[in-house]
């Protein structure tokens, strides 16, 4: 069961806490004991659990999107994970409260009572029990809606009164109940939602997770290992109860079975490329699917789908054999003019403290040195043009041969308007269920990142 909830920055400062019970931790206690089991664990990435006691134990999860630590300190679980999913979910449910895309420490302090409702919702007796968004909308509404709440409340009453009044004056029964009562249609949906602007927005992002490996004797590159890890995320401001029609162009991509919303499980008829449903109110993901690039028959094929950017390298040249070059191939493309935030990692085994990496020549960007010595940075600027052969030579000073062969290298960046397999959204209809007088502004954006992306 669950005794305490903590939200902390990437420096361990407390932003939040929720106490669940009287003896429950604070932080600093908690934080204190922490570092004397365990100093290192609370730095590292991701997440990680820690038994504290025979009966206690501590998990913590990084936030994926904000520079934010959540902390669950809770009894031995039959389900280790049960306590880190239920942060993820939290994470993902203030996102969406506070209909932002990263959140920040000053917009956390200023929220806290918003914050304590939405746990004292999402627990109940120190266990998990709402965490449907919708249904949490309507138990904690925002500061504008709960201000409509009271007015409405108060103007209900009113006329309430003015009505018992009346039919005692005329001697009439009791009024009948509100025809305007609001039923919903969808447990996923607000009931008698309406908007002034009606708006539909699809995003569909892909990350690409591939493994390069560069043959030493014919030089020639092969994928080791490739998969994209595609999302498909919408944000619906529809007035009513719209059923919507998405209809995907897939480009021969076999989605396998993709994780879809609940709207969409009644009306799934086994086709990831036409769905229909009707949509949650807000932003929610619709899809997560998964493509496997090993399944590609062709190596053109294969490298046609792993991304705008090929990067490729040539180890052992110079008088001495102690310099190399690297050449990143970025693909020209109708849709996307810039790729944004690119950067080239190159790495070497560990190397004695003599060694150094020194460029000696790059067409853009700037080179940064890291704290190991086997370790660079090649930083390009926030855009770099499609369509361009970046170069960079350096050397590996008093290094070997052999040294100079163990490079590699990790590629990041982002680029919007295309995706790797292509995909597209064809047409996003909708059906009925939205006044034929509204004509609803729709707009589709596609945006491709890295994930683990290596050429060894």
């Amino acid at each position: 069961m669950f005794l305490s909830f903590y939200i902390t920055d990437l420096e361990n400062a407390l932003v939040f806490q929720h106490l669940l019970s009287y003896d429950s931790p604070s932080f600093m206690s908690l934080w204190t004991k922490l570092q004397a089991m365990a100093p290192e664990s609370p730095n590292e990435d991701g997440w990680f659990k820690l038994s504290i006691s025979r009966s206690l134990q501590v998990y913590r999860y990084k936030s994926k999107t904000s520079k934010l630590i959540y902390w669950c300190l809770a009894t031995h679980q039959s389900n280790p994970l049960e306590p880190v999913v239920f942060l993820e979910v939290f994470d993902n449910t203030l996102l969406q409260y506070f209909d932002k895309e990263h959140l920040t420490v000053s917009k956390m302090i200023n929220n806290h009572d918003r914050i304590a409702l939405l746990l004292n919702c999402m627990v109940d007796s120190n266990e998990p029990a709402v965490t449907d968004f919708n249904h949490l909308r309507d138990m904690v509404p925002s500061r504008e809606d709960l201000s409509k709440v009271i007015n409405s409340t108060a103007s209900s009453l009113s006329n309430r009164i003015a009505q018992r009044n009346t039919s005692q004056v005329f001697n009439i029964g009791d009024p009948t109940k509100d025809p305007g009562t609001k039923e919903k249609l969808v447990p996923w949906r607000s009931a008698g939602v309406r908007y002034s602007n009606n708006e539909l927005y699809v995003d569909v992002v892909e990350t690409i997770h591939v493994v390069l490996r560069k043959s030493r004797k014919t030089g020639e590159v092969a994928s080791a290992r490739g998969t994209l890890d595609g999302v498909i995320d919408f944000r619906s401001h529809l007035s009513g109860n719209p059923v919507i029609a998405l209809n995907l162009r897939l480009r021969g991509h076999e989605l396998g079975i993709p994780a879809l919303h609940q709207c969409c499980l009644d009306s799934y008829k086994g086709r990831p490329d036409q769905l229909q449903f009707v949509p949650p109110d807000g932003k929610f993901q619709l899809m997560h699917y998964s493509i496997d690039l090993d399944s590609l028959q062709s190596r053109s094929k294969l490298f046609s789908n792993i991304g705008l950017v090929s990067p490729d390298y040539r180890t052992e040249l110079g008088d001495l054999g102690d310099e190399f070059e690297i050449n990143v191939n970025i693909s020209g493309s109708q849709h996307t003019k810039t790729v944004d935030d690119l950067v080239i990692t190159l790495s070497f085994e560990p190397l004695p403290s003599e060694c150094k990496i020194k460029v000696m020549r790059s067409t853009h960007g700037h080179f940064e040195n890291c704290a190991a010595n086997n370790v660079g940075k090649w930083v390009f600027d926030r855009e770099t043009l499609t369509g361009t052969l970046p170069v960079l030579r350096g050397c590996l000073e008093n290094a070997t041969r052999e040294q100079v062969r163990t490079l590699q290298l990790s590629v990041s960046y982002t680029n919007k308007g295309e995706l790797p397999s292509g995909i597209k959204v064809d047409s996003v209809d909708i059906l009925s269920g939205l006044p034929k007088n509204i004509k609803p502004f729709k707009g589709v954006k596609y945006i491709a990142k890295t994930g683990d992306f290596h050429l060894r």
